[in-house]
């Protein structure tokens, strides 16, 4: 795992939308359209901001996550375990794989990746949402030590009003 350049801007955005392609065809529904989310704008914000965590396969994107402190105001009302303070509680936003990479257990490389980086960053927990369609990343996160805190309504202007899975693990 290493922390996306500028230059890998285009083949992230490549990645989302192959991804993006793939999950519209099945019954997972994340309701991610790169046209808004993930899209140009928020690739580019967070590789300028030191916040998008890659994995390169060859000159390609295999995966790909925004990781910061950034929460919506939702987080708030989450009885969370973890309490300390919002700088030292990481949040995983759009995490992905590229759809010939699934079922390879990329992702739970990927994610030991960037909690072992949180780690060593002093971060003491992640805590993030995982949209109620989502099974296969409920499963992931569960099966790498992430509890269910709660389900809770909460709006993303892609997706609007859905039920997410409020989910925290521990570091």
């Amino acid at each position: 795992m290493e922390l996306a350049t500028a230059a890998d801007e285009s083949r992230i955005l490549d990645m989302y939308k192959a991804v993006v392609d793939k999950v519209n065809t099945t019954t997972v529904k994340l309701g991610w359209n790169t046209d808004v989310y993930p899209d140009k704008t928020f690739i580019h914000n967070a590789v300028s901001d030191g916040e998008m965590c890659i994995i390169r396969d060859g000159d390609r994107i295999a995966a790909a996550a925004v990781v910061n402190h950034s929460v919506i105001p939702e987080y708030d009302n989450v009885a969370w375990e973890m309490k300390g303070p919002r700088d030292q509680i990481a949040t995983i936003h759009a995490l992905a794989v590229a759809p010939d990479m699934q079922g390879t257990k990329l992702s739970y490389k990927f994610l030991n990746d960037i909690e072992e980086y949180l780690r060593q960053k002093g971060d003491l927990a992640v805590q993030l949402d995982v949209i109620d369609t989502n099974i296969p990343a409920y499963k992931l996160y569960i099966r790498n030590g992430y509890k269910e805190i709660d389900r809770l309504p909460m709006y993303y202007e892609v997706v609007g009003s859905r039920l997410f899975w409020m989910m925290e693990h521990i570091l």
